[in-house]
C-alpha cells in the first residue's frame, strides 16, 4: 500500500478543496497477511486521529460502503478490511482465500490487519468497531491482545448466541402475531424455535429479525447510487476485478463457521478485560436481542464499560449511522483519545 496520500472526490459530500489539509488519508490497497493478499482501505481527515478498525461478520466486507463513513472521518481514521471470503480479497484470491475459514483464522487475520493499522498510521493502539458477527471477533482480539486496543465496541453483538437466538425468534415471533402478520407468524411456526440444523433455516428467521428500521432502510437507499457506481477515482474500490454477490459470498463464509458461531457464549473468555469494552444495541434489534448483553456487561470487569441504546437503530445500526457515530464520538473517542495521546507524536507523516 502506498504511503503517500492521495485527495479524491468524495461521493457524499463532493470535491474536496484543494488546499485539503496534508494530513489527509485516503487509500487503498492490498497488504499480504498470511500468504494471501488483503484488500484495506484508509480514510480520514487527520491521520493523527485515532484508528477505527470496522470488522464485520464472516465474508464481510464494507469497503465499498466507505461513502456511508464519510461524516466520520473529521475525527477518526475509518480503516475497512475486506475479509477472507467477502470483496476484493476474494476476488484477488478466489478459493484460495477462504478454503478453510475458522473464527480462529479471522481472528488470526484481523490482529495481523491491526498491527498493519498501527505500523501504517504510528499508532499504538486502534478502536475495534465489531459490528453483527464482527463482534465476537472483537472481543476476542480485546480479550487475547489487549495491547492492540484501545477500545473494543460492539455494535449488535453477539455475546450468547444460543440465548440470543431463543429470544429472537420468540420476539420476532411475538411483533408478527401483534401485527396480525399471518404469513410471517406461518413461518416462523414452520421452522419453530431454534437451534437449527442449517445456515438456511438460520435466513429465514434472520430476514425477519435483520429487518432495517425507516431510518436505515433510507439511509441505505441514499447511499446505494454511490455505492453500485462509485466515482472512477475513488480509492476504496479495488479496479480491474470482478467481485461475486456480496450476499452470497457473505452467506458461503457464514455457512463454514456456522459451527462456532452458533454455540458462542463470550463468557468463555473470561471476565476481566484489561480494555474498555463498548456495547451500542439498536433500540429495536431483534436478532442480537439486548437483554443477554445488558446481562454480559454487568458481569465483566473491564477499566470502562458501557452499554448504550441506539435509538431508531435495530440490527443493522451501521446505517443508523448518524445516531452511532453520536454514541461513538461522545463515548468511545474521549478514551481513545487519552489512550492515543502519549504516540500522536509519532504519527507517520
Amino acid at each position: 500500500m502506498s504511503a503517500d496520500t492521495t485527495t479524491r472526490n468524495d461521493p457524499v459530500r463532493g470535491e474536496r478543496a484543494a488546499t485539503q489539509n496534508a494530513a489527509r488519508i485516503d487509500e487503498g490497497g492490498f497488504v499480504p497477511i498470511h500468504g494471501i493478499d488483503h484488500w484495506l482501505t484508509f480514510r480520514g481527515d487527520d491521520r493523527s486521529n485515532p484508528a477505527l478498525l470496522v470488522l464485520g461478520g464472516p465474508g464481510a466486507a464494507l469497503s465499498a460502503f466507505a461513502p456511508l463513513f464519510t461524516a466520520w472521518e473529521r475525527h477518526l481514521t475509518v480503516v475497512q478490511w475486506d475479509q477472507p471470503g467477502g470483496g476484493a480479497t476474494h476476488a484477488k484470491n478466489g478459493e484460495a482465500d477462504d478454503g478453510a475459514l475458522t473464527i480462529e483464522r479471522l481472528v488470526r487475520d484481523a490482529i495481523a490487519v491491526a498491527e498493519h493499522v498501527r505500523q501504517r498510521l504510528g499508532k499504538k493502539r486502534v478502536v475495534l468497531l465489531g459490528t453483527s458477527g464482527g463482534s465476537i471477533l472483537a472481543l476476542i482480539i480485546a480479550s487475547r491482545r489487549p495491547d492492540l486496543v484501545s477500545a473494543c465496541v460492539g455494535a449488535g453483538a453477539f455475546v450468547d448466541w444460543p440465548r440470543q437466538d431463543a429470544e429472537s425468534y420468540a420476539l420476532v415471533l411475538a411483533r408478527a402475531r401483534a401485527a396480525h402478520d399471518t404469513t410471517t407468524v406461518a413461518e416462523l411456526e414452520r421452522i419453530g424455535p431454534p437451534p437449527y440444523p442449517d445456515t438456511a433455516t438460520d435466513a429465514i428467521k434472520s430476514k425477519y429479525a435483520g429487518a432495517f428500521t425507516p431510518a436505515e432502510a433510507a439511509t441505505f437507499a441514499a447511499l446505494w447510487p454511490a455505492i453500485e457506481s462509485p466515482p472512477a477515482d475513488a480509492t476504496y474500490i479495488a479496479r480491474g476485478l470482478v467481485r461475486g454477490d456480496a450476499r452470497a459470498l457473505a452467506t458461503a463464509a457464514y455457512d463454514k463457521v456456522r459451527g462456532e458461531l452458533v454455540t458462542f457464549d463470550a463468557r468463555r473468555l473470561g471476565r476481566v478485560f484489561r480494555v474498555p469494552i463498548f456495547f451500542l444495541q439498536g433500540e429495536h434489534d431483534a436478532y442480537s436481542v439486548t437483554d443477554a448483553v445488558r446481562d454480559y456487561v454487568a458481569w465483566i470487569d473491564a477499566p470502562r464499560k458501557l452499554l448504550a441504546v441506539v435509538p431508531g437503530a435495530s440490527h443493522s445500526m451501521i446505517f443508523a449511522r448518524d445516531a452511532l457515530a453520536e454514541t461513538l464520538l461522545a463515548q468511545v473517542l474521549p478514551t481513545a483519545l487519552e489512550t492515543d495521546d502519549d504516540v500522536r507524536h509519532d504519527v507517520v507523516a
